[in-house]
């Protein structure tokens, strides 16, 4: 097992590598092959995984001398501004001050406030939607909209300039599927010269907005996040908020899909929406294995192995997630009532624990929600074996999701 090629394949949607209970059970922390032929570590306990999440020896820079080569789809070029974006708040103690100031403005309070928003913007949508029939494709007419939206609203972007905005943002999030580096590292200047505009912009007039509160918050000592961590800020908050959100929620509906059983259930028990999320997010996790890479800069004992300096690390949270000691025994089973579905790490853990979270979580549920109250009859247009998984070096979701609102025959 632990000399297979990682990523582990998946035989069927969302099913788990069989190499994930095999390693759990029997090297939770082990060697693996890489497609370059380079070696790496693999983590895939639930506990071994928290326990990496909060090591201080594990760093987020994998592109190290004599790292392990993990291949992007990219031409890359190490003097690219783009390998060094974010740099100043990836890594303590940056990272931690950068995390504590912006903790201030991404809180639960704030997706509370911003929930009726967000129900307003599904709503719309769908009424876009029903104006234009009863077939529709649920990523790109749905899963991407709510979140830009939302997006656009936290950062103050004026209604006339969103267009702009969406269209930039689309490119870096690789929704065109381009494919060269130089495409990539182009979108992400354009964000970047965009948001410094904006930042200028909230600079003479602060407002009401997430943007405005970041450029007013101060840190324990009166300092201020700065211009460049500020747009880093935006452009994580798009990365973030707006691909990983958008692709989750075509995995849910997905999922449900593949469910009809839990799909019946969620329909008739709307309020199990809370918990339905939570086991959603377990069970049809976008992740592809290499969202959590961390290399080793120190010797570092887990789970009672040794892993040397120097290593490549892949944290696997999608395997932490099927864990059955924490989630049963019947841990591959989508269950949206499992008690135990509010312990899943979906959204990571320890420092870099997702700060998006009570947001993300809002907009899954007033989405699936409103959908499913909005049409009774949702059902894929289509056999779902039809449908395309992309999966790119970080995400793993279908491409698109054609659905029909038809009324069903009695």
């Amino acid at each position: 097992m632990t000399a297979r090629t990682y990523p582990f394949t998946r035989n069927r949607p969302f099913e788990e590598p069989p190499e994930w209970s095999w390693l759990r059970e029997h090297a939770p922390v082990s060697t693996v092959k890489l497609a370059s032929g380079d070696p790496a570590w693999v983590v895939t306990r639930y506990e071994d995984v928290r326990a990496a999440m909060t090591e201080q020896s594990f760093s987020r820079t994998i592109n190290r001398d004599g790292a392990a080569r993990v291949s992007t789809g990219y031409q890359a070029d190490k003097s690219s501004p783009v390998f060094n974006f974010g740099g100043s708040i990836s890594e303590p103690p940056g990272h931690t001050r950068w995390r504590r100031i912006v903790a201030k403005a991404f809180t639960q309070r704030q997706a509370d406030v911003m929930r009726p928003r967000i129900a307003a913007h599904t709503e719309d949508i769908l009424d876009e939607i029903t104006a234009r029939g009863d077939r529709f494709d649920l990523m790109a007419d749905f899963a991407y909209q709510l979140p830009i939206r939302v997006i656009c609203d936290l950062l103050g972007i004026e209604i006339e300039s969103r267009p702009e905005f969406t269209e930039l943002a689309a490119k870096l999030t690789r929704r065109d599927m381009q494919s060269s580096f130089a495409e990539f590292g182009e979108a992400l200047g354009g964000i970047g010269r965009y948001a410094a505009m904006l930042i200028a912009r909230k600079r003479r007039a602060l407002g009401d907005d997430l943007l405005s509160k970041l450029i007013a918050l101060k840190d324990e000592d009166e300092s201020q996040l700065s211009n460049e961590e500020l747009v880093s800020t935006v452009i994580l908050l798009l990365m973030a908020g707006y691909e990983s959100t958008a692709v989750q929620l075509g995995n849910a509906f997905f999922a449900l899909f593949l469910n009809p059983s839990q799909l019946t259930v969620l329909r008739e028990r709307p309020e199990l929406i809370g918990n339905a999320v939570e086991e959603l997010m377990r069970w049809g996790q976008m992740g592809t294995g290499f969202a959590v890479a961390k290399s080793a800069t120190a010797d570092i004992e887990l789970g009672g192995v040794m892993i040397p300096a120097g290593a490549t690390v892949f944290i696997s949270l999608g395997s932490g997630n099927r864990d059955t000691s924490v989630f049963g025994v019947d841990a591959d089973v989508l269950d949206l009532t499992r008690p135990s579905a509010t312990s899943q790490i979906a959204f990571s853990y320890g420092p870099h624990y997702c700060l998006g979270a009570a947001l993300a979580r809002a907009e899954m549920q007033e989405a699936i929600s409103r959908i499913l109250a909005r049409f009774p009859d949702l059902r894929p247009d289509g056999e779902l074996s039809d449908v395309v998984l992309a999966s790119n070096l970080f995400t793993y979701y279908p491409r698109e999701l054609p659905v029909t609102t038809a009324e069903r025959a009695r």
